[in-house]
C-alpha cells in the first residue's frame, strides 16, 4: 500500500463525499466512487513530489542547512503546482470520454461527470498542498498541516451537507454539490499551508529559479529521486483504478458496496499511515548527519508503534460495520450486507497494511531506497494481486469476495518484499555515502 499521509487524508475527503450522497442513493454512491477512482491516479502521481520532497528536506534539517531546505520546497511546490494545473485542464475538458473509456453506462456516467469536472480542478490544490504538508512534517511541525487540513475536512462536510441537500435559500445542488464542496474547501487548505509555512518558518525564504544558481539543480535531484515513487503512486492507484472496473463489471451494488467499505477503511487507517511520514522526517534527520545507528532505532520504533496502533484502530475498524445502514440508509440492504462482509475482511489485514506503508513509503523512502519500493509494489499488485482479481472476481465464482481475496494477498506480497529489505540494511547506504560526499565538499 504505497501510501502517503497526504493520500490518506485525500481519502477522507472522498469519504465525507460519499457518505454525504448516500442519501441520493446507490447510484450518486457508485458515481463519486468511480470518479475518484480515476482522478487519484493523476493526484498520486504529482503528489509523490511531496514524498521526495520529505526526505530531501529532512536529510537537510537535520544538518541544518536552511538554504537548501528553501530550494527544496520551491522547487517541489512549482513543479507540483504546475502539474497539477495542467493535469486538472486535461481532465476536465475529456471527462465524459473518459468515463466511457472506463465501462460506465450512460446513465452513470451522466451522473458522475458534473461531480468529476469539479473534483479535477480540485487536484491541483490538493497537489500542491501535499508537497507544502511534506516539508511542514520534515521541520518537526506535524501539527500545523493536520489542524489546517482537518479543519479542511470539517468545512468540505458542512458544505457538503448544505450544497448536496440543499439548505435555506441555498438549492440543491446533488452530486455536483460534493464536487464544489471539495473544490473550495481544498482550494481554502492549500492557500493556508503556503501562507504559514512562509510566515511561520522564518528559516525559509521564497527563491526563484534564475539561471546559474542551485535550484534547477536541487529539482533535477528531486525529480531523480521521486520518480520511482510517483511510478509507484501511479501504479498503485492504477490498480485501484482496475479493481474499481473490476468491480463496476460485477455491477452496481458490488461497486457501491466496495467504495463504502474501503472509503470507511481510510478514516480507522488515518493515524496508522502517519507513522510513514513520520519515518521519513526523524529517520532522514539521523541519516542526513550519517548516524545509522539512531536511524535504525528510530526505524523499529516506529514499526512498533505503527502495528500496536493498526491492531486497535483495525478492531474499531471491524465494529464500525454495524452502523453502515446509519451511514448508508438508502443504498440497500444488498449493498450494505456486501460491504459489510468488505469492512470485516480489510479490518482483519489492517497489521499488515500498515506495515507495508511504513516500510514501502517511511523507513526505505528515508534512506532514498525507492527503487526496490518499486519492485516490490510491482510484484505484489502486477504480479500477484490483479491478476488473482480478475481470475477470481470474474473468472471464477467468487465474485466480490473474490476481489477482496485478490486484495489481501497482494498486500502480504508487498509487506514481505519491504520487510526483508528492511532486514538487509542495504536501504539506507546510498544515504550514508551522499552525507560523506557532502562532507567532503568545499
Amino acid at each position: 500500500m504505497p501510501i502517503s499521509l497526504e493520500s490518506v487524508f485525500q481519502m477522507g475527503f472522498n469519504f465525507i463525499d460519499q457518505v454525504i450522497v448516500g442519501y441520493l442513493g446507490a447510484g450518486a454512491v457508485a458515481s463519486v466512487g468511480l470518479s475518484n477512482s480515476i482522478a487519484s491516479i493523476a493526484l498520486l502521481l504529482y503528489a509523490s513530489a511531496g514524498v521526495g520532497a520529505g526526505v530531501m528536506v529532512a536529510r537537510a534539517f537535520g544538518r541544518k542547512d536552511m538554504d537548501e531546505v528553501s530550494r527544496i520546497a520551491m522547487s517541489g511546490q512549482v513543479l507540483s503546482g504546475i502539474l497539477g494545473l495542467f493535469t486538472a485542464i486535461a481532465f476536465v475538458a475529456l471527462s465524459h470520454p473518459i468515463l466511457q473509456l472506463v465501462g460506465a453506462d450512460p446513465t452513470l456516467a451522466e451522473n458522475a461527470k458534473s461531480y468529476f469536472q469539479l473534483y479535477a480542478v480540485s487536484t491541483a490544490p490538493m497537489i500542491l498542498s501535499a508537497v507544502t504538508s511534506a516539508v511542514f512534517r520534515s521541520l518537526d511541525d506535524s501539527r500545523t498541516p493536520m489542524v489546517i487540513t482537518g479543519s479542511a475536512v470539517a468545512l468540505n462536510t458542512v458544505l457538503g451537507f448544505i450544497l448536496v441537500l440543499g439548505f435555506g435559500p441555498v438549492p440543491k445542488f446533488g452530486v455536483a454539490g460534493a464536487g464544489l464542496a471539495t473544490l473550495i474547501s481544498q482550494s481554502c487548505r492549500c492557500l493556508a499551508l503556503v501562507v504559514l509555512l512562509y510566515t511561520s518558518k522564518k528559516q525559509l525564504t521564497w527563491l526563484w529559479p534564475v539561471r546559474g544558481s542551485k535550484i534547477i539543480a536541487t529539482g533535477r535531484q528531486l525529480v531523480r529521486l521521486t520518480a520511482p515513487i510517483a511510478l509507484s503512486e501511479v501504479l498503485w492507484g492504477t490498480s485501484t483504478f482496475i479493481y474499481t472496473i473490476v468491480f463496476t463489471h460485477l455491477g452496481t451494488t458490488a461497486l457501491a458496496a466496495s467504495q463504502i467499505s474501503m472509503s470507511l477503511e481510510n478514516i480507522f487507517i488515518v493515524v496508522s499511515a502517519g507513522f510513514g511520514p513520520a519515518a521519513v522526517a526523524v529517520i532522514g534527520q539521523s541519516l542526513g548527519v550519517g548516524s545509522v545507528k539512531a536511524a535504525k532505532a528510530n526505524a523499529w520504533q516506529t514499526i512498533r508503534f505503527g502495528l500496536i496502533t493498526a491492531v486497535v484502530l483495525g478492531g474499531l475498524y471491524a465494529a464500525s460495520g454495524t452502523l453502515l445502514s446509519v451511514l448508508y440508509p438508502k443504498v440497500g440492504r444488498e449493498v450494505l450486507q456486501l460491504a459489510f462482509w468488505g469492512v470485516i475482511l480489510m479490518a482483519a489485514t489492517q497489521p499488515v497494511k500498515v506495515l507495508s506503508s511504513v516500510l514501502g513509503n517511511g523507513v526505505l523512502a528515508s534512506g532514498g531506497d525507492t527503487r526496490f519500493v518499486l519492485i516490490g509494489n510491482l510484484a505484489g499488485t502486477y504480479a500477484v494481486g490483479l491478476p488473482a482479481a480478475i481470475g477470481l472476481g470474474l473468472l471464477a465464482p467468487f465474485g466480490f469476495f473474490g476481489v477482496f481475496a485478490a486484495k489481501i494477498l497482494e498486500e502480504v506480497i508487498k509487506t514481505t518484499c519491504f520487510f526483508v529489505r528492511f532486514q538487509t540494511g542495504r536501504w539506507y547506504r546510498n544515504a550514508v555515502k551522499e552525507v560523506k560526499k557532502k562532507e567532503r565538499e568545499p
